[in-house]
């Protein structure tokens, strides 16, 4: 009988599909015999669900845990390990006892999977498991030796790529891990990998944009990913060396990331480009809220609150203003991101008095201290140094510690960002007086 579903679930030649019977066979064989096979692929199913048949997550995992009960299957053991570690719909995730069945699994037959996934878990930490960088190096070797697994390939290499503690490091490994799952799979995943490291390059790796847009554009064309339409679209955007803008092809790269895969950073994206308009791309002030509400709604995305915040702090976009909604984004944005473009933006606000919004100089100045301290932001260093040298309510003058912000503020700007950003600060000067 669990043969028999096998064959109907899978099709072959003379043999329709038909998962549907399937089910029935796997259902009257674990009635008939508790057959541990049709236990297997009736769990594996309902994980799924589709062709006619409802998932259900929760009888996927009672079947996985009957199958590693009674017979100690390996298999079961990774794929209710991967059912626990993300949860579905009827089943609590349970990282820890995720851990727990990958390590058995590795022990009992060194599975590739579970050395895979158990590497991952371990290298990001975080949810009940101590980050262990070093052991994850080790699974994923052990994967790559053993069992030429382009997985581990891949997790390898971001983790060599970035480097971590106890992990020195090496982006020219990483570049031989990437070219060697591509090589041996075509995984897209590693071109998506290679084409950000060759796009940015690193040390021991030499940048080569010209590769990185070749891999990009494989990658969608053979995996349709994601990551690799953004991206692709991010170059399109800006430009690269011998990169000609195409803010065209990247508005539509990030609509089919959109469609295709939800993605918020394309959302996010888009919507400063709609927002502002470019070169055959019409500014769309309307859709762009659209797409900055859905990141926020989806994902809580810090950039799309400030992106929105922008737009509706005053009438300059052509849309009703809401300044009280632009101050309560932006502090989302601080309070449950840090991000120090809501920090910057919130304090130029307070200082303005944007919209009636009431003034308050002595928290803009704490916004500003706490984005310099964050990550040196040379925007906050220039309005600080302001706010510094004139004065303000709650705030004292120091006329020379706003001349070191200003100087440090500047330093890097070639000589037109210098002039836009002193007229910009004197503007800003005038309208507080």
């Amino acid at each position: 009988m669990a043969n028999l579903g096998v064959l109907l679930e899978e099709g072959a030649e003379g043999v329709e599909r038909n998962v549907g019977r399937a089910v029935e066979l796997y259902e009257r064989a674990i009635e008939k015999s508790h057959d541990w096979y049709a236990m297997y692929d009736l769990a594996l199913v309902l994980s799924k669900g589709g062709d006619g048949v409802a998932q259900n997550s929760a009888r996927a995992a009672e079947l996985y845990e009957d199958v590693i009960k009674e017979h100690d299957g390996v298999d079961a053991m990774v794929n209710l390990g991967c059912l626990l570690q993300t949860g579905a719909e009827g089943v609590e995730r349970n990282v820890s006892r995720a851990v727990e069945l990958y390590e058995r699994a590795i022990e009992k037959s060194h599975d590739c999977n579970a050395m895979s996934n158990l590497a991952g878990l371990l290298r990001d930490g975080g949810d009940g498991v101590a980050q262990n960088s070093a052991r994850a190096v080790e699974l994923y070797e052990d994967a790559i030796k053993e069992h030429d697994h382009v997985k581990a390939m891949v997790g390898l290499g971001v983790l060599l790529e970035e480097g971590a503690e106890g992990v020195e490091r090496n982006g020219s490994r990483a570049v031989e891990l990437y070219e060697r799952a591509i090589d041996r799979s075509g995984d897209v995943r590693a071109m998506y990998y290679l084409g950000l490291l060759l796009d940015d390059g690193a040390e021991g790796v030499e940048r080569n944009v010209v590769r990185a847009i070749g891999l990009f554009e494989r990658a969608i064309r053979e995996g349709h990913h994601g990551g690799a339409m953004c991206q692709l679209a991010f170059v399109m955007m800006t430009g690269r060396e011998g990169v000609l803008l195409d803010e065209v092809r990247a508005a539509k790269l990030f609509e089919r990331a959109i469609l295709e895969h939800s993605d918020v950073r394309a959302m996010t994206v888009l919507g400063l480009l709609l927002s502002l308009g470019a070169a055959g791309v019409e500014k769309n002030v309307i859709r762009a809220i659209e797409l900055y509400e859905r990141a926020i709604d989806e994902a809580q995305d810090a950039l799309a609150m400030v992106g929105l915040a922008l737009l509706l702090r005053d009438d300059r976009y052509g849309v009703r203003p809401n300044a009280a909604r632009a101050v309560k984004l932006l502090e989302r944005g601080v309070e449950e991101h840090d991000f120090v473009h809501a920090m910057v933006h919130l304090g130029e606000m307070l200082v303005q008095g944007t919209g009636g919004v009431r003034t308050n100089a002595a928290r803009a100045a704490q916004l500003y201290e706490r984005a310099i301290e964050k990550c040196h932001d040379r925007d906050a260093m220039l309005k600080l140094a302001c706010l510094l040298r004139d004065g303000a309510d709650g705030v004292s003058r120091d006329a020379a510690r706003a001349a070191k912000l200003f100087q440090a503020g500047m330093n890097g700007r070639d000589g037109g960002q210098a002039m836009e950003i002193l007229g910009r600060l004197v503007q800003d000067t005038a309208g507080r007086r």
